[in-house]
């Protein structure tokens, strides 16, 4: 059977939190061991007989044209080291040492999406620092978190124990009512608050002939040349008010995290605005593949394999 990066994190799951609660506290030498060595699992876990992570790697390395798709992993690897020491400055309350980290190199487009009194919708992919820059994007600016907290209670307990440093507010969007969470996310875009997301858990595209599932909410996109289905809920709702939505990444250095973004969208249709949401976003991603959490993702390693094939 295929070892697939689901698997592989359910495995280590246990082991792994548990370690990263306790490092915060041992000496600064330990703590570099521990997560030297949680990077050194996942570069192995790259060289496993039948895990994902190679191939997905070499597919996207093609669809870019790198010559070095394992120097991509170990980049990899690297951005989500930082990030796992992030988040657990997160969990442990150091809030201004990350405050301060947070560079928004263009803030005038928030500032100005913002200042037209709709608030706005930031959509992300999965990042390595999404949620360590959210803490310092909290800091500056009125924010809802649109969360989705892991099915599982000690996942979810794990999740919680971050967000509750956030300094913003948050809302479930798998335990809270969808009729709940519409009425959070318009109140707050009335308000002119800053509405946040992540927006790469994609599907398979709704059938052929139908660009919009309104049951499930998925809406008939492309990237990387493929077809995909992605949630239409930051078009649905930014359209009721005509709020701008800013397409957005977290970059990570050893010093800084950086909050990439696009220029804002004005809603139009849910199929029009979704499709520039997913083309904004795979323009990150093709930019700055080493801080993409979701790229071993399964629904990812197909559309990255299928892409890179019709490349050949």
């Amino acid at each position: 059977m295929a070892l697939s990066f689901t698997r592989f994190k359910d495995r280590i799951w246990f082991l792994f939190d548990g370690g990263l609660r306790r490092m915060r506290n041992a000496p600064h030498w330990v703590e570099r061991a521990g997560y030297g060595g949680f990077g050194l699992m996942l570069r192995i876990a790259y060289h496993l007989p039948g895990a994902p992570m190679k191939p997905t790697n070499t597919a996207l390395a093609r669809i870019l044209g790198n010559p070095n798709p394992t120097a991509m992993h170990h980049a990899w690897v690297n951005r989500m080291q930082l990030g796992l020491e992030r988040m657990e400055m997160l969990r442990n309350g150091e809030t201004e040492a990350l405050d301060a980290m947070l560079k928004i190199p263009e803030a005038a487009k928030l500032d100005a999406a913002l200042a037209q009194g709709r608030g706005a919708v930031l959509v992300m992919p999965h990042c390595q620092a999404s949620i360590a820059m959210v803490r310092g994007l909290a800091a500056r600016y009125p924010t809802l978190m649109l969360v989705r907290e892991s099915k599982k209670d000690a996942r979810a307990e794990t999740q919680h124990s971050y967000y509750v440093h956030l300094g913003c507010d948050c809302i479930d969007v798998r335990r809270t009512p969808e009729a709940s969470v519409a009425r959070a996310v318009l109140k707050a875009l009335k308000s002119g608050m800053l509405v946040v997301g992540v927006v790469d858990r994609i599907q398979r595209p709704p059938p052929d002939g139908v660009s919009y599932d309104k049951t499930r909410d998925r809406v008939r996109v492309e990237v990387f040349g493929q077809p995909v289905s992605m949630a239409g809920w930051p078009a649905r709702f930014a359209g009721k008010l005509k709020s701008p939505i800013l397409p957005a990444m977290a970059v990570q250095t050893e010093t800084t995290i950086s909050l990439e973004l696009a220029d804002p969208l004005i809603p139009q249709s849910i199929e029009t605005t979704t499709q520039d949401i997913a083309s904004g976003l795979e323009t990150f991603l093709r930019s700055s593949p080493q801080d993409w959490l979701f790229l071993y993702d399964k629904q990812w390693t197909r559309v990255l394999k299928a892409a890179a094939a019709s490349d050949s």
